[in-house]
């Protein structure tokens, strides 16, 4: 079993955004809409984002309920979600019935529906804990919101274990990288929504943390939204003639073959030169299980060389 190391200056910071305190009534938890306090550690618990769900199965609780079950199993995938969970409708409008008549004791859920808190909480005790914020470290959150989750559940050395293996992974994949002279490598990493039209990940998103983590650069600096990403066209992919063009899957064919036969499309360097490489499916807006993941997808696919030269 691996051992667990303390987290860093960052991620003690970011965990005093969280407190947790035990005390004889129980284990009391003040989070990002109030004070919850949990006599026992709670048993049945519904997840209304995929990532909480992530981290609910990495700690070894299979949630009884979570939003859009299907669309976890085709873009999460890992770690599997059994047959036994129930899905509550969808992420952006979970439906309150369904999670009612679960009867659960924990409900999960992002700050980004922050307006359905009080409903939710006439169910069962909530917890908001949010990863994607503006300006923020999601990698750094992620972490400090597992220990949290441990920590309610009666789990945190198995939380600790969980970072720690990830950031094995995570040095393992930087050496692979580093022995086949791909260190530093530059890469814009993309998905794309038609033809025409993509999001390009940045600084404050998962993508870019796999990325970076892996040991390789980010080539979009410019600003994004609080999801890490930038709505831009394949004319943003200019200015940087080393670059890789990374994209996550799917990307349909008729979308690809409109796009390499536009004008534009010769005059991209990554183009030109063939640096371009497909990655996924894959969720990039993920937990502490995801980071290693998608950094091993982008290593493997950087280590198989350019898609047209295979």
């Amino acid at each position: 079993m691996l051992k667990a190391r303390h987290p860093g200056p960052a991620l003690r910071a970011l965990l005093l955004l969280v407190v947790c305190t035990t005390a004889s009534a129980g284990t009391v938890i003040t989070h990002e809409a109030g004070e919850v306090r949990f006599e026992e550690p709670p048993q049945r618990v519904v997840a209304l984002n995929w990532w909480l769900a992530e981290h609910l199965l990495a700690l070894g609780v299979v949630p009884v309920g979570v939003t859009e079950r299907e669309g976890y199993r085709q873009w999460v995938a890992e770690p599997p979600l059994p047959d036994s969970v129930r899905s509550v409708g969808r992420r952006q409008s979970p439906n309150l019935e369904a999670i009612r008549a679960l009867k659960p004791d924990l409900i999960l859920v992002s700050g980004h529906l922050m307006a359905a808190v009080p409903a939710l909480k006439t169910i069962a005790p909530t917890v908001v804990q949010t990863t994607y914020e503006a300006d923020s470290n999601p990698w750094i959150r992620a972490r400090a919101h597992l220990i949290t989750l441990g920590r309610i559940l009666e789990r945190e050395d198995r939380a600790r274990q969980v970072i720690q293996q990830a950031e094995d992974e995570l040095r393992l994949t930087r050496q692979q990288l580093a022995e086949a002279g791909l260190a530093g490598q530059t890469a814009f990493l993309v998905r794309f929504l038609d033809d025409k039209r993509l999001r390009i990940h940045g600084e404050n998103s998962m993508l870019h943390q796999a990325l970076v983590q892996a040991g390789l650069a980010n080539a979009w600096q410019q600003p994004t939204n609080l999801w890490g990403f930038t709505p831009g066209t394949v004319a943003d992919l200019g200015g940087h003639p080393d670059a890789w063009l990374i994209y996550v899957r799917p990307w349909p064919e008729s979308d690809r073959e409109r796009l390499q036969a536009s004008p534009l499309w010769p005059y991209l360097p990554m183009a030109r030169h063939g640096r371009i490489v497909g990655v996924g499916p894959v969720w990039t807006f993920g937990g502490v299980l995801s980071v290693p993941r998608m950094a091993q997808m982008l290593a493997d696919q950087l280590l198989a060389g350019p898609e047209d030269r295979r």
